[in-house]
């Protein structure tokens, strides 16, 4: 059996798990997206520049690694039109993408919807129009790609979204619908079979996941959380297949981030905060917005690690944390007079108070670094501390923004 390997957020997303999905699908056959939409945000940086992904998943970067869209995701043919643009202005060979023909489409009034129901303040959501989307989905009224070959039942539906919403041009975007089903028919089908048959031929497949375990729609802190599973449960749901996993890998920053609202329990909001925002660059690959930062939380990866089993774990952004004179590092909370070590619901989480451990920090710039022996000690201490804590091996660390700015630890994956 070929390996399969799932890749998994273990936070709130933003971990640079496209960074990780890149480096894992080197050698890949399939690269796998099975959830959300355009809200993804997956930065990679190589040789040809820095690649902003929403849609088309990282592994395809890799010109023998064919991307596919599984019907777990929802779809934006327009965006998905502006990011191959924009790969191709990069100079970049054409990323091989192959379409679920049972992938649901985001149409214009998804995103006005999104807007005038309040959910994008509320929530803090990127007004993609995902939400929206997956409501159609489950209410049993969407799009899918293979309705755009039923001329009569698409133009239907294009009437009646803009009688109820408005704000878009039927016409027009009926004849965008028909160009993007035919330049895209030749790629597109029954991506179940094909992913299945891949599997079963001993090809190596990797799962992409987008956003992050704290915001499943079902295990994340709801309200607050995405339309979509994001767990590895998520990827059977989302593809239809039911993998042996060779490893579960579950990324995490060396600390923690948030986009939006929602409780987070050890979020800094002194100059440290900002000085970790400034230092990772954390700002929105999908909206720009800047994120809440703070420190590593063990009580919420611990709970990520019991959902999805993790095999390995891929610490990103460790070069970050260089400069700082002491790291704090959540590994309790206190409610009340309580102490609490289980990740506890969304009402409770916004009133525990996080309890440290105060790690040293080291002065060294980390930067690029390959070897795991060539850290600083304190660093080093940092890792294996975090090993401990979740029972889990840090396989990859992440030194830096580009691609190559990676310590292997284990390969686990070939």
């Amino acid at each position: 059996m070929a390996p399969a390997v799932a890749v998994i957020g273990a936070q709130w997303g933003d971990e640079a798990k496209g960074k990780i999905v890149h480096f894992l699908s080197r050698n890949a056959d399939l690269c796998v997206r099975f959830n959300g939409g355009p809200n993804a945000g997956h930065t990679v940086v190589d040789q040809y520049g820095e690649a902003r992904l929403h849609q088309v998943p990282a592994g395809a970067l890799h010109p023998h690694c064919l991307g596919v869209l599984a019907h777990g995701m929802v779809l934006d043919p327009w965006a998905l039109w502006e990011e191959l643009e924009s790969l191709r202005t990069q100079g970049r060979p054409k990323p091989q993408i192959f379409l679920s023909e049972r992938i649901h489409l985001i149409l214009p009034s998804h995103r006005i919807r999104e807007e005038r129901e309040g959910a994008a303040a509320k929530l803090g959501t990127t007004r993609k129009g995902i939400g929206p989307a997956y409501m159609d989905r489950v209410a049993r009224r969407g799009l899918r790609f293979l309705d755009l070959f039923n001329l009569e039942y698409l133009q239907e539906k294009l009437r009646a979204e803009h009688e109820a919403f408005g704000g878009f041009d039927p016409e027009k975007v009926l004849s965008d619908l028909l160009r993007f089903r035919d330049e895209f028919e030749k790629c597109a089908g029954d991506a179940q079979a094909l992913i299945s048959e891949a599997i079963s031929h001993g090809k190596t497949v990797v799962f992409e996941g987008a956003q992050g375990t704290l915001l499943d729609v079902d295990f994340g802190t709801y309200p607050y959380v995405t339309s979509s599973p994001t767990t590895v449960h998520g990827i059977p749901w989302g593809t239809g297949v039911w993998p042996e996993f060779s490893a579960v890998v579950g990324v995490a920053k060396a600390y923690t981030t948030r986009v939006g609202a929602g409780p987070f329990p050890t979020e800094d909001h002194t100059e440290l905060g900002k000085r970790l925002r400034e230092a990772g660059r954390e700002y929105g690959a999908t909206t720009g917005r800047p994120r809440r930062c703070g420190w590593l939380d063990l009580v919420a990866l611990r709970y990520a690690q019991r959902i999805n089993g993790f095999t390995h774990l891929a610490l990103t952004k460790l070069d970050v944390l260089s400069g700082f004179p002491e790291i704090r590092v959540a590994v309790a909370y206190r409610l009340g007079r309580r102490r609490v070590e289980d990740f506890p619901s969304t009402w409770e989480l916004a009133r525990v108070v996080p309890i440290y451990e105060v790690l040293p920090g080291w002065r060294e710039d980390i930067s690029g670094l390959r070897d795991f022996e060539k850290l600083p000690k304190e660093a080093k201490a940092y890792v294996r501390f975090v090993e401990e804590a979740l029972g889990v091996p840090v396989s990859l660390i992440g030194t830096g923004r580009e691609a190559e700015a990676l310590i292997v630890r284990e390969e686990f994956w070939s």
